[in-house]
């Protein structure tokens, strides 16, 4: 009975020494799974660096050339035409006879008028020696000037119409278009033909209110015409509207293009590009890594291998760059890739870093440069 004892003994401690053994690995293999959860809780991210750099804003936008002077001529007078003198693509002067219609109507009215004043002038000339030597009443001659006026006023009238009857351009410029045909007849405000000056352009952007503070007057354009192969031409900001458009929240600026040796024409759709604002030594970091509306931007900046959601204010855009004003300092490293599914404070593993999206130090517009990891 006593020797068992120890037997005893010797078991429990055996059993306990192997309790302990087993519980020490099975601590072991906890950790080493909590190890690989926290390495498989890394999400796989690219990123890009923030660099200090020139910034040229501009602003692009289409639009279509339009005729500063055209218009749509009509004729004011009923009648057949009696004489084409010009046809499309002609140039003529202010001034110069277009069209002839018919108005011999009108200058039965006028010849008629002119009689009819002519004999009422008689009246009040005669009225003038009788009133001198008091045959008749002051009353009678004061009717009689006034009829006078009258029909003066109407011989007047007359003959602005059959001046109608003569269609002139008003003033320099090219037919762009015929609406009649020579023995045709029109009726009053019928269309006859359309013309523009070519010599002086206009193009109007829509500008967001944003970027409209910095446009003024006299600023220089560039801009490309798809049907010139793609030749770039100058142009310059006339004006900028005062006001915003309350719908759209744009202003419209008007670009006048000189055009007088005739290159161009309007209806020609144009790519417009202004350059606004230089600055040498700008914040830029990739649009690509920015996310939120333009009134909550933010971007996940890496600190310590984790992504840390950063609010930021932002500037003009340049490229694929864009400014930034408060939030971010030069030398940050940002997200470009895989941030739309981050949290703050999340495990990342950075993969790379986007060598387009990497901005430089360099006097160009569209800056670009190697990335840094």
């Amino acid at each position: 009975m006593n020797r068992q004892i120890p037997t005893i003994l010797i078991a429990i401690a055996l059993s306990a020494a192997l309790a302990g053994c087993s519980g020490s690995a099975a601590t072991d293999s906890v950790a080493d799974t909590k190890t690989e959860a926290k390495v498989e809780a890394a999400q796989p991210v690219e990123t890009a660096r923030v660099e200090q750099g020139e910034l040229i804003a501009r602003y692009s936008a289409t639009a279509t050339l339009q005729a500063e002077h055209e218009a749509k001529l009509i004729s004011e007078v009923p009648g057949t035409v009696l004489e084409l003198l010009v046809e499309e693509g002609d140039n003529v002067r202010k001034g110069q006879l277009l069209a002839r219609v018919d108005a011999a109507h009108s200058r039965l009215q006028l010849r008629e008028a002119e009689a009819d004043l002519q004999r009422r002038k008689n009246d009040v000339d005669r009225g003038e020696k009788l009133l001198g030597r008091q045959l008749i009443a002051a009353t009678l001659q004061d009717q009689a000037e006034s009829d006078y006026a009258v029909r003066k006023a109407d011989v007047d009238l007359a003959r602005v119409v059959v001046n109608k009857a003569e269609i002139r351009a008003p003033f320099d410029g090219v037919i762009t278009r015929r609406w009649i045909k020579q023995g045709q007849l029109l009726e009053a405000n019928d269309a006859v033909f359309d013309m523009a000056n070519f010599n002086d352009l206009r193009a109007e952007l829509r500008v967001p209110e944003r970027d409209a503070v910095a446009l003024a007057a006299g600023q220089p354009v560039n801009f490309t015409v798809d049907a010139l192969a793609n030749r770039e031409f100058e142009a310059k900001v006339e004006r900028v509207a005062p006001v915003v458009d309350s719908d759209s929240g744009t202003v419209k600026v008007t670009v006048q293009v000189d055009n007088r040796d005739r290159t161009l024409r309007p209806g020609l759709f144009t790519r417009m590009d202004i350059s606004f604002l230089h600055v040498a030594n700008a914040v830029l970091m990739p649009k690509a890594a920015v996310l939120g509306s333009r009134d909550a931007t933010i971007a996940y900046v890496i600190e310590d291998g984790k992504a840390v959601r950063t609010p930021i204010r932002l500037g003009h855009e340049n490229g694929s760059s864009i400014q930034v004003l408060e939030g971010i300092d030069a030398g940050a490293e940002v997200v470009v890739t895989g941030h739309a599914a981050l949290s703050d404070g999340a495990l990342v593993e950075v993969l790379g870093s986007d060598p387009s999206a990497t901005i430089v130090h360099a006097r160009a517009v569209a800056l670009a440069g190697s990335s840094e990891s």
